[in-house]
Order: structure tokens, then sequence, then C-alpha cells
């Protein structure tokens, strides 16, 4: 007898979760900190938050500080450490190294943008010092569509891996490198980074919590992210209708809060592309992108502790959109804003509940398929199932 194929997304059968204690402990976060976020390539910052030989921003994994700098060569990355006596070299979290160096604010021993050692004052001549061997700890820093991406493993390879593959299929006529950011939006959510990601890999919780969204994207109404998700979706004959093949509601064009396009659209979407109204690409453990037919949204994630989580998000527009006298940006802006606090709420009520005493794990319904794929990958990235499931 052959076996049926399977070939729909959804769960067949109810699965367990994480155990509870993941959320809550600190050696687990700073276990996850060591495994994940120190080993894989993570977000820091957008190309043009760096226009000018000599601009620095901080940017923080963990408890880990980096400086990432503009040089006359393209950016360059560097552990917020001093090389004399551990020192912090910024005091600021952003700002310009004048005279083109970096300079310690203790001692004042001095370095080139690109990290070298240049100058040890008061420091006797005669001393057999190499100041060759005591260059800035360097930061692996890799550039992506205007995305800058660092890793703080000393033998990570050359290129972002297999991980960004998925993302450039996924946004190639989006052009991302040209796009300019319109607006910025940060703020501190108080639960575990890891609860970010299962919100935004299911869409169980959508018809409670996202009114909005649901009426632009009907075939969340019914808690599915996509057509495949259904049992037999292919043998039905509405799949026109997007409440069951997926899409915008009939005259909406884009996530905005008249469903219309605000922005200018971009010229190399297919008419599939366009029609879908939006496109998912995650690049784990710290940001996903999406893109509209007018604009492209990023968010990422920093943990700073084990109950709390940096929340960013950048709205990116080409710059003919943004010469636009009539643009209405707060269209596109506000009704992000809506989503985005929609899941902070929920996010936080999940960690709360986390603290109860007899709950040791939840249970993965059937259209949280997705966020059993992240727990494998988080299981594999720890390079064992016990140490996320005792």
């Amino acid at each position: 007898m052959l076996m049926e194929t399977k070939n729909f997304n959804n769960l067949e059968a109810i699965v367990r979760s994480l155990p509870s204690h993941l959320y809550r402990d600190g050696a687990a976060f700073d276990l996850e900190l060591k495994k994940i976020w120190y080993q894989n390539w993570i977000f820091a910052a957008h190309v043009s938050e760096l226009p000018g030989t000599g601009d620095f921003m901080i940017t923080r994994i963990g408890d880990q500080e980096i400086v990432l700098v503009k040089t006359t060569n393209g950016i360059s990355g560097f552990y917020n450490t001093c090389r004399h006596r551990g020192a912090a070299l910024c005091i600021e979290d952003s700002g310009q190294f004048r005279g083109g160096v970096i300079r310690c604010p203790y001692h004042h021993w001095t370095y080139s943008l690109e990290g070298a050692l240049v100058q040890t004052p008061r420091l006797d001549e005669t001393l057999q010092f190499d100041h060759s061997a005591y260059s800035l700890y360097p930061v692996n820093v890799k550039i992506w569509e205007g995305c800058i991406f660092v890793n703080l493993s000393p033998t990570v390879s050359e290129s972002l891996g297999e991980g960004i593959q998925p993302a450039e299929d996924t946004l190639a006529n989006w052009d991302v490198a040209s796009l300019k950011i319109a607006h910025r939006y940060e703020t501190v959510l108080n639960c575990n980074w890891k609860i970010i990601w299962e919100n935004f890999l299911e869409c169980y919780h959508c018809p409670g919590i996202h009114r909005d969204l649901c009426n632009l994207v009907p075939i969340y109404q019914r808690s599915f992210m996509e057509r495949e998700d259904e049992r037999g979706w292919e043998q039905r004959e509405d799949l026109s209708d997007p409440k069951f093949g997926g899409g915008l509601s009939h005259g909406n064009y884009s996530w905005t809060t008249d469903g219309q396009l605000h922005g200018e659209p971009f010229p190399n979407l297919t008419a599939e592309e366009f029609a879908a109204g939006y496109v998912y690409a995650q690049l784990l453990p710290s940001m996903f992108i999406v893109g509209h037919p007018d604009y492209v949204r990023m968010v990422w994630l920093r943990p700073l502790s084990p109950e709390q989580t940096c929340f960013s998000c950048y709205w990116l527009l080409p710059e003919a959109s943004l010469e636009r006298n009539d643009l209405d940006l707060a269209s596109i802006v506000d009704f992000g804003m809506t989503v985005i606090e929609e899941d902070a709420r929920v996010c936080e009520l999940n960690q709360r509940g986390l603290k109860s005493l007899p709950h040791r794990g939840g249970q993965l319904v059937p259209q949280e398929y997705d966020v059993l794929n992240f727990h494998d990958w988080l299981r594999a990235q720890m390079n064992s199932v016990a140490a996320l499931d005792e």
C-alpha cells in the first residue's frame, strides 16, 4: 500500500513546545548567547547610519559591545575595548572619531580607523614594544543589500553562508540595497527573544489579536499563513478568493492604513509578487524582512537578558518615493505600528504567564508548524536536543 504524501504545512498532531525555564533561566540564556548569537551572522546596522568617514556607532549582542566605523575602504568592526587595560573606547553610542583616529578616553592609546595601534603616549621609546601586535580586537563584518552583519566567531567563513540565500531569492526584485530609511522605531520588550520569533512564525493568534491585519489579509482570519497550510488546499475551487488562496483582500495593494500604495511601486516585481502584497524573508536569529509592493520593513532583535529584548523596526522606501510631495508616510508606518503594538502586548503576556510554577511547557497546535521548525533550528544550533528539552 502506498503511503500518502503530505502536501500541506500544518502539523498532523499536537507537539510539545519548549520547556518554560528556557525563557527565564540565566544559564540557558548565556548558553544561547554562546551557541547562537556569538556564532551566527547578526544584523547590526544599515549602511546609511554611517554616512561619512570616521562615523561610528555601537551595536550590542548580549553583553558584547561592538564598534562599527566607516573607513575609506568600507566599514570595519571592533570590540569596544582598548588593548592597554581594557577600557571602553567609546563613551557615546554614536558619533564621529575626530582626526581620523580612535583614541581611548582613559590613557589615550590611539588607533587608526582600521584598528592599528599608532600611538602610545608617554611610553619609553627604549622599551621593546611591538605596536603591530596590539591592534584592536577585530570583528567579522559583511554587507548584504545595505545591511551590515557582524559575526563574533573567530572561525567564521568568508561568506554570509547558506542562510542568506533564501532571503536573496525572495527579495531579488526589491533592490533592497538602493532603499533609504524613512522611519525608525525601537523599544524594549519584556519577553525572551524566542517568544518574538514564535509569535512572528504563526497566525493562530491573528483572528483574536490583529483585526485590521485580518481584514487586509483574509486568510489570516482562518489562522493560516498561506494556502498550503490547509489539508486538501489543492482541491479547492475557490483559491481566487484571498480568504482561501492568500494575498490581500480585493481592492487593496499594500500593508497601509487604507490598503493603497503610498510609495512608488517597485518596477521589477512580478505580477504574482505585486498581487500577493507581501513576502517574508527570515535571517535567523536576528532579523526578518517583509517586502511590500511600495516599501520594505526590516525588524531586528537583540537579546538583553532572559526576559528582555531590544526590538527595532526600519521602514525603507525608494528615493523617488521620499521625494514625492504627496507621500503619506504615516499611512505606511501607522499600519505597521498597530501590528507591532498588538504583538508586543501578547508577547509580554506570554512571558508573564511562563512564571507559573505548575506550567512546565506548552503545546504546539497544527497551525504552529513553523514554530516547531524554529525549535528544531534552535536544537541544531545548540548541538543537542537534550540541551533544550530537559
